[in-house]
């Protein structure tokens, strides 16, 4: 019987870059939603999903790669995303209410 050795470093790297082609294809799905949806709420929605799965992406990348400080640039990368995300559907939310108003001094 052949002495046959599983090497499991070699199965995560397999692992690790299926999991990130995986969530590349996922974010290209995510920007075709994005430019066929009409709607501005689904598309908010698509961004910051496609936020999450980048962050994602970043930390497997980190681990594949051994860069540990990929960790760090992920946490950077999700308190800009959640803060654009915050301002977007601020200010979506502004411009909605402005037109409202705009409406009712109209009638």
């Amino acid at each position: 019987m052949a002495d046959y050795v599983f090497d499991y470093d070699l199965a995560l790297r397999y692992v690790l870059l299926g999991g990130m082609i995986f969530l590349s294809i996922t974010i290209l799905f995510c920007l075709v939603f994005i430019v066929r949806n009409p709607r501005l709420n689904d598309r908010i929605v698509a961004t910051n999903m496609i936020g999450v799965k980048t962050i994602l992406l970043i930390i497997i990348a980190g681990i594949y790669l051994g860069q540990e400080y990929l960790v760090d640039v992920a946490f950077i990368y999700a308190l800009l995303s959640f803060l654009a995300i915050v301002i977007v559907t601020r200010v979506m939310l502004q411009f909605k209410l402005n037109k409202l108003k705009q409406q009712e001094q109209a009638d």
